[in-house]
């Protein structure tokens, strides 16, 4: 007997009946303007929430992907309706929100879409707008005016919390004379912008919430003053070359500060004597060229803990004093005998004899997890028999590094191990040693290294899947066995691993890991780790054959 099953449709709009906030928040993942009018037909309900969304962001590059935008009138059309009908919606909307967010990032053609920006930017400011980002950009075949000044009511914008201004826009005349009213102002960014030193004075101390601030390749002044009662990180670029004279900051409970400046025709004075709470600083451009200037300096900042330098045209021997510096970024030409450290609580030192500075490397990164004091080489130039010597004996002299990373992957290499014999200086003990190089190169580099460097383990980082099987095999019989001849007559075992970047799983075969390379994987880590039933045994064998190692070398000097 066949039972009747009776299918009953459920008309119910199931879809509008979800919460308002639901609907807000699956509304503001939705990044394409495309994927927003597809769910705004959903319903009423979805429509008039669509429409009041109090977060409008418009990016000419959703509209197109041309190189030339504005040489598509149609596109550029399409644009500024969907800008001007959006923003009239909104703003017509009974009850309607505070707008939280206007951003605007586009390209013009004409001063008819910039009358259609002047009129949204006009009502946006009208509804109490929180957050403005405005970039402008403008095509070599652009018919309008060369810059767009913001309307004098931005200044009176107290609900503002975030401003961020780029490219060919001006702010408002009445910033030089006139009472600013940002008042509720905690972020402030300004990018390619025609500044003037009094603007940006008068600017910051009108704003007393104001906590982040950028001025990045910004033009129009030759002195950069700052004062922030509240100011927690300050980030400065200046990117046209003629240099800034001066750069004065006033900011008490100022933690974070990026200073970068052209060379210019001369050094650039810096003062941040108030600044005492300073927990991270970076430095790049010509400042302190006497070792006397930058001293002074850095015991303004008794609780700095990260330091990142790239100092042009200096001169003197470098000294960095400071008892709570943790983490220390170097980037110099000069030679490691011209350092000069007291930094008993340091965690990591980064080194780079080569012009690279990253202005991206703001806040410091390092592994929390790592307690041993590293000191990290990243030698571009050249890694020779002079360089190992004089890291040696700088480490020495530092007596605080227990790893040492060499870094080396484009540079020339040169060591010769007998001339390191030669100095009878005994390896400085090191808790492990990491090498980054190529694999032709390994071995003479190791050899060398091995000479001035005592480690109980070693990590070699290079391309070992470009070598064959019986190539690898003696490769690590010559590692291990080096390994094995630093130690002396001790009983010493070497255990092998390997590792790769892309996983954190270790293997003990070379086989394991071919199993699990994939096209990322252009690198491999191999990892020797001294094993023994003694090791303070082992010690005592190791110092006796160095001392036998170390005859020998005089007897064949001698001879």
């Amino acid at each position: 007997m066949e039972e009747n099953i009776i299918i009953k449709e459920d008309a119910t709009d199931r879809i509008s009946e979800l919460p308002e906030c639901i609907i807000e928040n699956i509304l503001l993942r939705l990044d394409k303007p495309k994927e927003r009018v597809r769910v705004s037909v959903l319903s009423k309900k979805w429509f008039a929430l669509t429409a009041s969304l109090p977060v409008l962001k418009f990016l000419f590059s959703d509209f197109t992907d041309e190189e030339d935008w504005v040489s598509n009138r149609d596109v550029r059309d399409n644009f500024y309706n969907y800008v001007k009908h959006t923003v009239s919606r909104f703003c017509r909307q009974q009850n309607t929100k505070i707008a939280l967010t206007f951003k605007l990032l586009t390209v013009v053609g004409d001063n008819t879409e910039l009358d259609i920006i002047e009129k949204c930017l006009e009502l946006i400011l009208m509804r109490g707008v929180k957050v403005l980002d405005i970039c402008i950009k403008k095509s070599r075949k652009s018919n309008c005016q060369p810059m767009y000044r913001l309307r004098d009511m931005l200044s009176s914008a107290s609900t503002l919390t975030s401003l961020q201004i780029s490219d060919c826009v001006m702010l408002p005349s009445s910033l030089m004379v006139d009472v600013v009213n940002f008042k509720s102002l905690k972020a402030l960014s300004l990018n390619r912008v025609p500044l003037n030193q009094l603007v940006i004075k008068h600017l910051t101390a009108s704003c007393p919430l104001l906590q982040d601030l950028v001025v990045e390749c910004c033009y129009g002044f030759k002195k950069f003053c700052v004062y922030g009662q509240n100011l927690k990180t300050l980030r400065f670029i200046d990117c046209n070359g003629k240099g800034i004279e001066a750069i004065d900051i006033e900011a008490p409970n100022l933690c974070e500060c990026l200073l970068s400046v052209g060379q210019g025709r001369g050094a650039t004075s810096v003062i941040l004597g108030s600044c005492k709470q300073l927990r991270t600083l970076y430095l790049d451009g010509p400042f302190f060229q006497t070792s006397i200037g930058f001293a002074d300096f850095l015991s303004n900042f008794p609780f700095l803990e990260n330091l990142s330098l790239c100092l042009v045209n200096r001169r003197n021997i470098l000294a960095v004093s400071s008892p709570s510096l943790r983490n220390f970024v170097l980037y110099d030409e000069c030679d490691l005998e011209e350092i000069d450290m007291n930094t008993p609580n340091l965690h990591l030192f980064r080194y780079s004899n080569s012009w690279n500075c990253s202005k991206g490397e703001f806040i410091i990164e390092s592994n929390s997890g790592e307690l041993k004091t590293c000191m990290e080489c990243h030698i571009i130039n050249k890694v020779d028999t002079l360089l190992l010597l004089k890291l040696r004996r700088f480490m020495e002299k530092a007596n605080i590094f227990k790893i040492l990373k060499l870094d080396n992957l484009y540079g020339r290499l040169s060591v010769d191990s007998e001339v390191l014999k030669v100095t009878q200086l005994p390896p400085y003990e090191l808790e492990h040693v990491e090498l980054n190089l190529p694999i032709r190169h390994v071995l003479p580099v190791l050899d060398g290294l091995l000479w001035c460097f005592h480690p109980r383990s070693l990590s070699l980082t290079s391309g070992f899947s470009r070598i064959s099987d019986e190539e690898g095999n003696h490769f690590l019989k010559c590692i291990s066995k080096m390994l094995i001849q630093q130690e002396g007559q001790g009983p010493t075992n070497v255990r092998i691993e390997w590792s790769l970047p892309s996983k954190a799983k270790i293997y003990f075969s070379w086989s394991s890991v071919l199993t699990a390379l994939t096209r990322d994987d252009v690198t491999q880590r191999v990892t020797f780790r001294k094993e023994g039933p003694d090791m303070d045994e082992g010690q005592r064998w190791r110092k006796k054959y160095q001392r036998q190692r170390f005859k020998q070398v005089q007897g064949s000097l001698g001879r």
